[in-house]
């Protein structure tokens, strides 16, 4: 039997397969040790066959979107990488009703698309906006990829939009059955939580829907969105974006927060640790649910400050922190 290098390399020819390639490069964070190995995926099929690879010589692997909400250590990842660059916007229907008052024709007012994996979110909302479609308009500067955003629901909470709104059905690979499709309740969508947080299945693709709207509209209030995002978050260094899930409403009753805010930053801030340090990463001065450096941090480095935060928020208000970020070990 070929060993797992060698059926790798002759899967995937021409150099296409790293090895020891450090993760720190495909990460918001730009941290992260090696990958024993590492692959680029731009198509379903390559995707299935590197997954069912790996799972035949049972050597984990980690699908790895646009690296904006994940932290792998120092010593890196032992086993495969797999960059998901699956990248088609596809149409593939419309939905209309017929014109009124004698008008013969029918006015489009839904469409949908179907969207790869790897398509990065802020490509796809500025493909609708410039189509003049309506549903990620307050999703604009928002980084990562659609198969990111849907297993974790990504989200705009100031406007109360998550994009588990506008998707329809999507098309899974689940290493017992192959290719699954499923509806948009099979993902029980929560905040920060989708199903397949659980199910470790893979998203492929998904079928969003989009509302006609007009176009300029749409931009001026994705520009007003992407204006907003840039003043009340830290701007000039590496981060992954917020670090902790905002608590439950009950828990802010309990806690008797500012307005019953939601907000993990402002228990961070309560119990001191804006502007806190370890090592070369630090706790932002601008937004406390921010971790941040300049290049020189190591993970372990954040990890302290992610386990600092949670035991001071725990020891002052009795309240475990849950991290947004997967951390990869």
């Amino acid at each position: 039997m070929k060993d797992f290098t060698t059926i790798l390399s002759d899967s995937f020819p021409g150099g296409r397969l790293l090895l020891k390639e450090p993760l720190a490069k495909y990460t918001s964070l730009r941290l992260g040790g090696p990958a024993d190995y590492f692959l680029k995926v731009k198509r379903r099929e390559e995707l299935e066959k590197a997954v069912s690879q790996a799972h035949l010589y049972k050597i984990p692997f980690f699908i790895l979107g646009g690296g904006t909400n994940v932290l792998f250590n120092d010593e890196g990842f032992p086993g495969l990488v797999i960059k998901n660059e699956m990248s088609d916007i596809k149409l593939i229907g419309l939905k209309g009703e017929s014109l009124k008052d004698g008008k013969k024709g029918t006015a489009i007012n839904t469409v949908y698309l179907d969207v790869d994996s790897g398509v990065g979110v802020n490509r796809l909302v500025r493909y609708s906006l410039d189509q003049g479609l309506s549903g990620l308009e307050y999703f604009l500067g928002q980084p990562g990829t659609v198969g990111g955003a849907i297993w974790i629901n990504a989200h705009n909470m100031a406007k109360k939009r998550f994009f588990g709104d506008i998707i329809v059905a999507a098309t899974l690979f689940n290493l017992d059955k192959g290719l699954i499709k499923v509806p948009h309740d099979y993902f029980k969508f929560g905040y920060d939580k989708s199903s397949v947080q659980k199910t470790q299945e893979i998203i492929l693709s998904a079928v969003c829907s989009f509302s006609r709207g007009n176009k300029e509209k749409l931009w001026e209030i994705a520009r007003e969105t992407l204006e907003y995002r840039s003043k009340t978050q830290p701007a000039g260094y590496f981060s992954a974006g917020c670090i902790f899930r905002n608590i439950k409403k009950s828990e802010a009753i309990r806690l008797a927060t500012p307005e019953f805010t939601l907000s993990a930053g402002f228990l961070i801030e309560s119990v001191g640790l804006k502007g806190k340090t370890a090592g070369a990463a630090s706790i932002s001065p601008t937004h406390a649910n921010f971790i941040v450096h300049k290049g020189q941090a190591k993970s372990s480095d954040v990890l302290k400050l992610i386990n600092l935060a949670r035991e001071k928020v725990f020891a002052k208000y009795h309240l475990r922190l849950e991290t947004e970020i997967r951390i990869v070990n």
